[in-house]
């Protein structure tokens, strides 16, 4: 270890270590309970993929999306959120806690790559290890990605956690087969991580045989954990993965939802690192060989994706926090050579810990406040709540809302379930009206501020601020269904 005394490795930890990693994990913790929310969402994958099947698991109803009817994707993600919305609904029926407990659930999980910050870091040095643990869990964006009920959040979370023993030759056998198992449960969440998890373990392991044996043994475990895990959804075992690969990837399903030049993902890193970008990919270079499996990794997973048409930023989210993370230990790297020169590193070694930690800490600040921050990336939640007010309102027997805003409300957000019909697009740019089997199926309209409404509606509730969307608005008198407006209905009729 360079600048690394290697009997101050072996020391135990001292209590102002414990006390400073304990502060850093209760300061990650403390931020993302800041960030907490029922209702907002980034992405509707969110929603439709995993709240709503998790509820759907559950409650046995809800709505059936395109990938799920396809059989595009397994069903992990709900089934390990399902016990909490079980949990929810057990304790307090008839109000959202199915769904807070399900999203708090999902956010521990991530913070896996909490301790995975650290053991990579550790593998260098404890200072190294103290500022990937800071890294992984106050950098804003790590923050914002365990806000995000996404397999890309889950997946690099748990591949990194994976990756941290991997990497580690001295570690004991069953610690290489848990690296096993989280890579490749890892891969089975999000099935586009796997050209990352090969280059990783055939970097790693190309000139060491004896962990392979154990890794496999691992990954075979979650492999048999995925084929049980389909059985119960009633899925022949990895059927999804063919799926995926022709239907999503081959036929080119993806791309109707937006294509991007192969270079798209780097003015995307540059924006969301900024301004430290640069500083960051350059560093991430230098944080020493036994990293450079994780590099490769990183790099061949951009690749990847960028020769895939359809690109979002949430899916090259795993390079961007590997790239944090070996930033990090290459700061510490630099300084621990700096301080060596002039007094015993096992003397100054907490002190030069906290300090990168602060530069990190207030990094992140300038990024996040430079870039807009969550607030730029994350919201939606007044129409959710506007239309789990509506739900819980007794004389209310049908809620209606645009088609642009389908992403924002799915069943699992009305603590009273209620039918839910989608106003066809246009209505409320004003180019159509408001269709009848819309007025008799739903007394509660989600529409603009200044929307052409039949007056036996009034406008109940505005949560809209300068957009003038939405609206509530509200009538007496019961509903007749139309069933050609109903949510499942107008999702297929649409391909989705």
């Amino acid at each position: 270890m360079h600048g690394v005394s290697p009997k101050f490795a072996r020391t135990p930890l001292t209590r102002g270590w414990i006390a400073a990693i304990a502060l850093v994990g209760l300061a990650g913790l403390a931020l993302r309970a800041l960030g907490f929310s029922l209702y907002d969402i980034g992405y509707s994958d969110e929603l439709m993929q995993y709240l709503e099947q998790a509820n759907r698991l559950v409650t046995g109803h809800g709505i059936v999306p395109w990938e799920s009817r396809e059989g595009l994707r397994n069903a992990l993600i709900p089934q390990l959120l399902a016990p909490a919305a079980g949990l929810g609904h057990w304790l307090a029926p008839g109000t959202l806690l199915h769904v807070g407990l399900a999203r708090a659930w999902f956010l521990l999980l991530t913070m896996v790559a909490l301790p995975g910050g650290w053991k990579l870091g550790s593998l260098h040095s404890r200072v190294a290890g103290l500022v990937a643990l800071t890294v992984a869990a106050v950098w804003w964006e790590s923050v914002l990605f365990s806000e995000f009920m996404l397999s890309e959040s889950l997946g690099a979370a748990l591949m990194l956690a994976g990756a941290g023993w991997l990497l580690d030759p001295g570690a004991e056998r069953w610690k290489w087969a848990v690296s096993g198992f989280l890579i490749c449960l890892a891969v089975l969440i999000r099935l586009q991580f796997g050209a990352f998890a090969l280059v990783l373990l055939v970097a790693a392991l190309r000139r060491d045989g004896q962990r392979w044996l154990p890794v496999a043994g691992g990954g075979l475990v979650a492999l048999a954990l995925g084929a049980v895990s389909d059985l119960i959804a009633g899925m022949v075992p990895f059927s999804w993965v063919a799926v995926t690969l022709t239907v999503n990837l081959g036929e080119g399903v993806a791309a109707r939802f937006g294509t991007a030049p192969a270079t798209a993902y780097l003015p995307m890193l540059m924006q969301h690192l900024f301004p430290f970008a640069i500083p960051i990919a350059v560093a991430a270079f230098f944080a020493g060989p036994r990293y450079r499996p994780l590099l490769l990794a990183a790099l061949a997973n951009l690749l990847v994706h960028s020769l895939i048409a359809h690109k979002e930023y949430r899916f090259v989210w795993l390079t961007t926090l590997s790239l944090l993370l070996l930033a990090s230990i290459a700061s510490a790297r630099l300084a621990e050579r700096f301080v060596a020169r002039r007094r015993p590193l096992w003397a100054a070694g907490l002190p030069i810990a906290l300090i990168l930690c602060a530069v990190w800490a207030l990094a992140s600040f300038w990024a996040e406040r430079t870039s807009g921050g969550a607030r730029a990336y994350r919201g939606g939640g007044a129409v959710a709540r506007l239309a789990d007010r509506a739900a819980r309102d007794p004389g209310i027997c049908g809620v209606a809302l645009p088609y642009e805003y389908k992403s924002h409300v799915v069943p699992a957000l009305l603590a009273v379930p209620k039918p839910l019909a989608l106003i066809p697009e246009g209505v409320m740019a004003g180019s159509l009206p408001l269709p009848d089997g819309i007025t008799a199926g739903a007394n509660a309209l989600l529409l603009g501020r200044d929307a052409q409404v039949p007056s036996s509606y009034r406008r109940l509730a505005c949560d809209s601020g300068a957009s003038g969307f939405p609206c509530l608005y509200t009538r007496a008198g019961g509903c007749r269904a139309d069933p050609a407006f109903s949510y499942q209905a107008v999702l297929q009729r649409n391909g989705l």
